[in-house]
């Protein structure tokens, strides 16, 4: 069992994401629960998780940061610029940052906190609940191989890691950030095509979520390209063929692209509106 060579946590936001990463990385050992302290603007929430998993709970995002070697930011976008007002003065070359803020690059935390802060940048994704996550990382101006490599290891806790180009960071958001929600919409179409087909509600629901389940996996375990694995199943004239073929009339193709453009387009301008 590998542990941080930071040994003190401090998460600043303890969302549905935060939490995730703070239940993987004590289980996975990375930091013992008397490593860690939490902060979020809901006091009542981080107070039950503190209580839950025995770690530490500050009163403020700023006590947080102090008591921490590294320092994960873990809130909205929209309220990054107001979080770090309140920790910059403490972040320094000696604490890691790491953010998974969408949109808000390394840049824009390092104008707001002390020189020579040593920033991280990562998007992870929500099956990280279930230590199936996607996680990509960068570093900032000053992050050193080592951050790099002890960010890689945190989320590592959570799923797979991939190290990225910032440039990277807004199109991996769109594609993998947002894409767990793609496939979640798909699932609630497949059901109610079922239901529509006179399947009972009673099998549905994990009829659908058995063969997203298994064809993900397959996907996953498979050395071969999705395209041959479709072609697999799609035998001429018969059922998935015509399927395949209502999708294509209606344009799946364009209906994805636009999706995750809009996603990437949403990403950039989160980056660019002022955050307070």
């Amino acid at each position: 069992m590998r542990s941080m060579p930071s040994r003190k946590l401090g998460v600043i936001g303890v969302g549905n994401m935060g939490s995730a990463i703070l239940r993987g990385v004590i289980k996975a050992g990375l930091f013992r629960p008397d490593e860690v302290t939490i902060c979020d603007l809901v006091a009542e929430k981080a107070a039950g998780l503190a209580s839950e998993l025995k770690i530490n709970l500050a009163r403020t995002a700023s006590d947080a940061a102090r008591a921490a070697s590294t320092v994960l930011l873990a809130v909205k976008p929209q309220t990054m610029g107001e979080c770090l007002s309140e920790v910059g003065d403490i972040i320094d070359g000696s604490r890691l940052v790491i953010s998974i803020a969408a949109g808000i690059s390394t840049e824009f935390i390092e104008k707001r906190v002390r020189p020579n802060a040593r920033v991280v940048r990562a998007m992870p994704n929500t099956p990280a609940l279930v230590g199936a996550g996607a996680t990509a990382i960068c570093g900032g101006t000053h992050a050193t191989p080592q951050d790099l490599a002890e960010a890689e290891l945190l989320f590592g806790a959570l799923g797979k890691v991939y190290r990225v180009d910032e440039s990277l960071m807004d199109a991996v958001t769109a594609v993998s950030g947002s894409g767990p929600a793609y496939l979640f919409l798909f699932a609630e179409c497949l059901e109610r095509a079922a239901l529509a087909c006179g399947l009972p509600a009673s099998e549905t629901g994990d009829l659908v979520t058995q063969t997203l389940f298994g064809a993900s996996k397959l996907l996953r375990e498979s050395d071969e390209h999705p395209s041959v694995l479709r072609a697999r199943v799609t035998s001429p004239g018969g059922t998935t063929e015509a399927a395949i073929a209502a999708f294509n009339e209606r344009g799946l193709d364009e209906i994805v692209r636009t999706a995750v453009t809009s996603a990437l387009e949403r990403a950039r301008e989160l980056g660019g509106v002022k955050k307070r």
